[in-house]
């Protein structure tokens, strides 16, 4: 069993951190849980709530976007404690559990206690059309009683196989990410069952009142910094808001697209052009009937869109669909953020540029407050296609010259697509249309509405 302390003192609680000595991690809470067998447990946020996988798979992929962008060096080598250090400090799950470097900032966390809330405000967009926003809004107030700080061994982790980062590894080139606040460790990645009790060097039991003494004035601000100091949480803030609630000519209502929680509002009330508000809609459907360009629409889920495989490039179900069609296009019901702000892409097109030629390339769309502006091609790579379905990489004078391996991101897509129609879980919907199983096909009801009404005024 873990050597349990209480201290009553702050003179106490310093005396049993510094027998720890270098050795130890530190963890804070203000409530202690316990296994069947009475064993302290301390298990990862994956192991506390159920999996979401689209959003888990959405999540992810941003945190690498984000580590990219302000990392400076990083480079995607599939190291899990880091690309799940973002989803676990900003508001999502990972299979770690948080550990920091200074008894402070445990103490501070032993002595206060999480509260959820939510927050809607009336606002406008960028155009001064009505729109309700809603935040989760939290805060940390103090806790009652006791509050628990567990001493973690760095070498009883070593000696079980258990692996732990210090979050200094993935600093930003400039500002202060929360998890550097927090002198953070990623210690797992860990099994259900959590950590095991051989690593733990001692449970101290803490008056709150002392726990704050020893937290030495640390506030929520301190730990975790608004989006002028902190630019992984300002890009998170950046991203669209999603419209939820019914799809009527109401007043509608919207949450971010990702979903983390806010110490303080950052909604204003008349919202920047930056700020998207993102009604479903799916580019097939804003088509003018009147176009004479055939393409062929494969609609689907964050999960496949932002997915992870290796590339492929025997492509023979989408070869056999791009025969009959000028291009396919295949989008995502949602804004991709690549930190642009107030840009964004919706899909991949492969557009025929010969006979058995296509050009791959993202499609973006301006999209300042509700309203859709500029949809268009950016540049992209050629590929030639043979009978048998292969696709080879074919250079092209109107190639992108960027020299970034995102290129290869749109075939590694293309190759889940092609996954997806072999085993069924995208199928033909209508002309011009696949979908995959869950996804809705249809647009956004009050946003098409605006939408016909537009057309139906400009050819009046």
């Amino acid at each position: 069993m873990t050597k349990t302390l209480r201290c009553e003192t702050v003179e106490e609680l310093e005396a049993a951190i510094a027998e720890a000595g270098p050795d130890a991690m530190y963890r804070g809470q203000n409530e202690h849980f316990t296994h069947q067998d009475g064993s302290t447990s301390l298990v990862s946020s994956f192991s506390r709530s159920t999996c979401v996988p689209d959003l888990m798979i959405k999540w992810t992929h941003y945190a690498k976007r984000m580590l990219r962008r302000h990392v400076q060096g990083w480079e995607d080598r599939k190291d899990l404690a880091t690309d799940q250090a973002i989803l676990q400090h900003y508001g999502w799950r990972s299979f770690f559990l948080d550990a920091t470097g200074d008894a402070r900032v445990a103490a501070w966390f032993a002595s206060h206690k999480f509260v959820p809330g939510r927050h809607g405000e009336m606002v406008e967009d960028c155009h001064e059309d009505p729109v309700v926003l809603i935040s989760d809004l939290a805060e940390f107030i103090p806790a009652e009683g006791d509050g628990h700080l567990y001493l973690i061994s760095k070498k009883a982790c070593r000696s079980a196989g258990i692996g732990y980062v210090h979050l200094s590894e993935i600093a930003t080139k400039e500002g202060s990410p929360r998890y550097v606040c927090q002198d953070a460790y990623m210690v797992g990645h860990l099994e259900p069952s959590g950590l095991p009790e051989a690593a733990l060097l001692a449970h101290l039991v803490v008056p709150v009142a002392v726990l704050m003494s020893c937290a030495d004035g640390l506030s929520t601000e301190d730990l975790f910094p608004e989006p002028d100091v902190d630019p992984v949480f300002s890009d998170l803030l950046a991203m669209p808001w999603v419209r939820v609630g019914p799809e009527d000519d109401s007043i509608p209502f919207f949450r971010r697209s990702l979903p983390l929680p806010e110490y303080k509002s950052h909604v204003r009330k008349h919202m920047p052009s930056t700020s998207a508000m993102y009604r479903s809609f799916w580019l097939g459907d804003l088509r003018d009937p009147a176009d004479p360009e055939r393409l062929t629409h494969i609609l689907c889920g964050a999960g496949v869109y932002h997915g992870t495989s290796p590339k492929r490039t025997s492509l023979p179900l989408l070869t056999q669909i791009l025969e009959s069609c000028d291009g396919v296009v295949v989008e995502v019901d949602g804004l991709v953020y690549y930190g642009n702000r107030g840009k964004y892409v919706k899909g991949v097109i492969a557009k025929k540029v010969d006979r058995d030629v296509v050009a791959v390339c993202e499609i973006g769309v301006d999209h300042p407050g509700l309203q859709i502006q500029d949809i268009g091609v950016f540049q992209g790579w050629h590929f030639r296609f043979r009978s048998d379905g292969v696709w080879l990489r074919e250079a092209h004078e109107d190639d992108c010259d960027c020299g970034s391996d995102e290129h290869d991101e749109k075939l590694k897509l293309l190759g889940r697509v092609e996954e997806c129609l072999a085993d069924g879980s995208i199928e033909h919907h209508s002309s011009g249309f696949y979908v995959e199983r869950g996804v809705r096909r249809d647009s956004d009801r009050s946003l098409m509405r605006e939408v016909q009404g537009a057309r139906a005024g400009g050819q009046s």
